[in-house]
């Protein structure tokens, strides 16, 4: 657990990156570049493309720099950009093999298990979403898709931090549950877990 001390000199990091000192950048990028990495290999099973959503990842928090005084957990606001370009990775993927049928290099086709049956979970997930209370499809939706913090979700809809903590756990509870019903127990496993990482 991170002690107040701790916090503090990492929101001066931060204060010191939003005025552009990039110094201070390289000093994050050395923290966090193993954390974000080894999320971006789990999901990309290959060291360049892992290598190049991690470049990606603090190319973003640079270019967006000036939000950093703000924000009041980095390692979750870091979490939720990390999961966002691996996200769009996927899709990006997804569209490419749509078009390419015959490819099977270990190296092209990264992501976990099969094309087929992640875009057969893909759509799934997003029948699960669309079968949440209206409510509740609506801040998960905002939460997990859109990648807006809690902060943000409760000035938006006016609702409580609580509130919105709420819908995502039961959403998360309800979709863990809906694909694990139709077969899926490993790639559940796998995506219940990466959201729940988020707080």
């Amino acid at each position: 657990m991170l002690d107040s001390n701790h916090l503090y000199k990492e929101q001066q990091l931060l204060q010191r990156i939003a005025a552009g000192e990039e110094a201070s950048f390289s000093v994050l990028v050395d923290i966090y570049w193993p954390r974000v990495y080894g999320h971006a290999l789990a999901y990309a099973k290959s060291l360049s493309v892992a290598e190049e959503l991690t470049q990606d990842v603090f190319m973003d928090i640079w270019n967006s720099r000036e939000k950093l005084p703000a924000i009041e957990n980095f390692a979750n606001y870091l979490f939720i950009i990390t999961r966002n370009r691996i996200f769009k990775a996927v899709r990006k993927k997804l569209d490419e093999t749509e078009a390419l049928e015959d490819v099977h290099s270990a190296e092209d086709i990264w992501l976990p298990d099969h094309q087929a049956e992640f875009k057969e979970i893909h759509a799934l997930l997003l029948k699960g979403i669309g079968d949440l209370p209206p409510a509740r499809r609506q801040v998960f939706t905002m939460s997990r898709i859109d990648g807006k913090s809690y902060e943000e979700i409760c000035r938006e809809l006016n609702i409580s931090r609580n509130t919105v903590k709420e819908h995502i756990v039961k959403a998360l509870n309800f979709l863990r549950n809906y694909l694990t019903q139709h077969g899926h127990q490993t790639i559940t496993i796998t995506l219940v877990m990466a959201a729940y990482t988020y707080r």
